[in-house]
């Protein structure tokens, strides 16, 4: 949810939620589950809910896009800092359709998933 991203190898971070389930003993340091806590919410036990946000949060690539194009240079945008697209849950089936339907209207922004559940991307995108 960042327009200026303080990581270096990125310019914006979009979550299009909040939440995973943990899948390896990587997941024990989990700076998302960390990060949250200190917000208030636990997402990260076993058939939580996840968190979701509203039409301004999913509007903001369109902008970064159209900002890209008007520089005439390509940006990257840090997708799911707080989350794993990739996380095989019918109830996220919605928002990772809509997740991909942005990617696609955004060609002047380079998209970088990273998943720990990479067995699931063929069957969850159809690109």
């Amino acid at each position: 949810m960042s327009a200026n991203s303080k990581i270096e190898w990125t310019d914006h971070t979009f979550n299009p939620w909040w939440g995973c389930t943990k899948v390896s003993p990587a997941c024990e340091l989990c700076y998302a589950e960390t990060w949250a806590k200190r917000t208030g919410h636990s997402l990260w036990v076993p058939r939580a809910r996840r968190r979701f946000f509203g039409d301004k949060h999913w509007a903001e690539p369109i902008s970064w896009n159209r900002e890209a194009e008007e520089a005439g240079a390509r940006k990257r945008v840090f997708c799911a800092s707080m989350a794993d697209v990739f996380e095989d849950r019918s109830e996220l089936d919605e928002q990772r359709e809509r997740l991909w339907r942005l990617i696609e209207a955004t060609p002047a922004l380079d998209w970088l998933l990273l998943t720990k559940r990479p067995e699931n991307v063929r069957e969850m995108v159809d690109w």
